[in-house]
């Protein structure tokens, strides 16, 4: 962040929105994820489509059971899901043996045709993700957003961003970072094409802990978006809206 940035050694009064710099540090940059913070907030579109995979294969999943294993989409997902008890247990029942490699592989086929629709179905930016973006841009800040899927499956929403005109210094996708979270690759990535050499001057805003654990693994701030029922990230500060990075 510029000299400018605000200081944040005394306590705001009462009822008085927080510093940028109290969430996100002194960041030169910030970055913030696709999936349930840029687009498709509580990922809704995204945990449809998963559902409906899944139903293929005679297996329901429950919204508790997508929530807690929010992140990463595609095939992370469907491997998180099948690592729950219940899910795995509800797949040998159905079909007498535990989810087979050659299965999995179907399954994440089939996903991937949903989620280009479900990239239609939630094509518009999240409203208070792009104002956020635009607030950051105009204080100074390099601003970028990261995404483990392939530009292939997410060119409904990108035709879309564009033609909002919000600013943005980088877009990371799958197509430029080699691995998805929880693999730091997509911030080095982000890293990379935005200049920034300290990663103490970045900060990335995710909604899940796979997420947070990437920004770890990097180095750089994590500043969590809180979602109702998800379970608690670890993180250097934690954000109930986006509208807090006054």
């Amino acid at each position: 962040m510029s000299s400018d940035a605000p200081d944040i050694s005394k306590p705001s009064p009462p009822g008085a929105p927080r510093p940028l710099a109290a969430f996100t540090g002194h960041s030169h940059a910030v970055a913030l994820s696709w999936h349930g913070v840029l687009f498709d907030r509580g990922r809704r579109a995204i945990n449809a489509a998963v559902s409906q995979t899944f139903a293929r294969w005679s297996v329901s999943i429950s919204e508790s059971a997508l929530v807690a294993t929010r992140g990463p989409t595609g095939r992370p997902h469907i491997e998180r899901l099948l690592a729950l008890p219940e899910v795995s247990e509800a797949f040998r029942e159905k079909h007498g043996h535990w989810a087979s490699q050659e299965e999995v592989d179907a399954m994440v086929a089939d996903l991937e045709t949903r989620l280009l629709d479900a990239a239609y179905a939630a094509r518009t930016p999240n409203a208070d993700a792009c104002d956020a973006l635009r607030r950051l841009h105009a204080q100074g800040v390099k601003t970028a957003v990261i995404c483990c899927t392939p530009r292939k499956l997410l060119q409904p929403q990108l035709d879309a961003l564009a033609a909002a005109g919000v600013p943005l210094d980088a877009v990371v996708t799958a197509d430029e970072a080699c691995a998805p979270a929880p693999a730091p690759w997509g911030i080095f990535e982000a890293l990379r094409q935005l200049g920034i050499e300290s990663a103490n001057n970045f900060a990335f805003i995710d909604d899940c802990e796979d997420g947070a654990r990437a920004a770890r693994n990097a180095g750089v701030r994590i500043v969590a978006l809180t979602t109702p029922g998800a379970p608690m990230i670890a993180a250097d500060a934690v954000i109930e809206r986006l509208d807090d990075l006054a």
